[in-house]
Parts: C-alpha cells; structure tokens; sequence
C-alpha cells in the first residue's frame, strides 16, 4: 500500500515538473548579422540568433514573408543561419526564436534585424568624387600653364620686334641728316671764303 502511494506521488511530481516546463516562458534571444547588416549584391552574410538555452531548435524568418523559415537543431546556445548570394530580394526584417525538445511552443521572437542589399554595379560606375576632382584640378593647372607660356612667348617676340623696329628708323633718321649737315657745312665755307675776298683791299692780290 505505501509502495503504491509512493510510485503515484513521484508519477504526479514528474507529470507536474513536466508541465512546469511546458508551461515555462523562454527568453527572446538576440538576433544579429555578420560581417554587416548592410551588404552588397552577390555576397553573403551570416545571421547569428543567441538562445538562453542548449539543446534547442532555433527558428529564423522574414516579417514580410510569412512562409520564409529555416529551422536549425542546436547543442549549444546559438546557431548561424548563411544567406549566400544575395539579390535585392532578399533584403528586408528578420527575426528569429527558439523551442526547447520538451516544448512545442516557439519563445518570444527576437528584436528585429533589417538587412540592406545594396547594388555594387552603381558603386563601380560612379567614380570617387576626391579622384574626379584632382584630375579635373590637374587638367585646368596644366592647361593655365600652356595659356600662360604662350602668352609669355608672344609678349617677348612683340617686345623683341618693337624695339628692332625703333633701332631701323633712328639709324634712318640719322643717315638722312648727314647730307644736310654736309650741305650746310658746304654752304658755311662758301660764305666764309666770300666774306674774306670782300674784306680785302684792291691790288693786295698783287702783292
């Protein structure tokens, strides 16, 4: 009789421990995305959920699908879900939970992880604005220079040719002015020669 009594009370202490754990209320766990939760088109990324218990399945989906799941069974504390080749897509609101072998209710679902696929083909047209500008610097320095050495070169020959030209007319104006001053210079002594014959008394030439 105490043999019987006792086996029921340990049959209804396991039931009820049974049921404690049923009934228990799980942790959200931490869902989070490596190496960023903003990748480009074509590459992969992990998303890593974190439970507060060992042995269990984690669970992982799309808010804006609600046939997306993927189901991982885990010994330890988390599980790594890899999303290979991303297309546009396949951004969009993640989350993920977790159920322990001996419960069939999922935990409170994780803080929501948005995940960004960006178009690199965009990234790869568009050159950096920092190359753009230097180059663009460049090329107006090197064409300032050539405008500024021309400029210099026709002002030299300008220069060069207005001071041969003043050369050419003062070496005229000085040959054109020695026949006058030999004219003058004739018409000089000429005068002279007169006035001294004028001066002289008649018959001194006889003398």
């Amino acid at each position: 009789m105490i043999t019987e009594f006792l086996s029921l009370l340990c049959l209804g202490l396991s039931l009820g421990f049974e049921d404690e754990k049923k009934n228990e209320t799980l942790t959200k766990p931490y869902l989070s995305a490596l190496p960023s939760p903003v990748v480009e088109q074509g590459r992969n990324v992990t998303l890593r959920c974190l439970g507060h218990r060992h042995n269990v399945t984690f669970m992982l989906g799309k808010l804006q699908d609600s046939g997306y799941r993927q189901e991982q069974r885990s010994a330890g504390y988390e599980a790594e879900f890899l999303l290979t080749h991303l297309e546009r897509k396949d951004a969009g609101t993640y989350f993920c939970a977790y159920k322990t072998m001996d419960s069939q209710e999922w935990s409170e679902e994780s803080e929501h992880l948005q995940l960004e696929v960006t178009d690199d083909r965009k990234k790869r047209r568009a050159p950096p604005g920092g190359k753009a500008t230097r180059s663009t610097i460049a090329a107006t320095c090197s064409c300032l220079s050539i405008f500024l050495l021309f400029l210099s070169v026709f002002l030299i020959n300008r220069c060069t040719q207005h001071d041969l030209s003043h050369e050419e007319s003062t070496k005229r104006t000085s040959h054109s002015k020695l026949p006058q001053q030999e004219a003058m210079d004739a018409d000089s002594s000429d005068l002279e020669r007169t006035s001294v014959s004028a001066e002289r008394p008649p018959g001194s030439e006889l003398c």
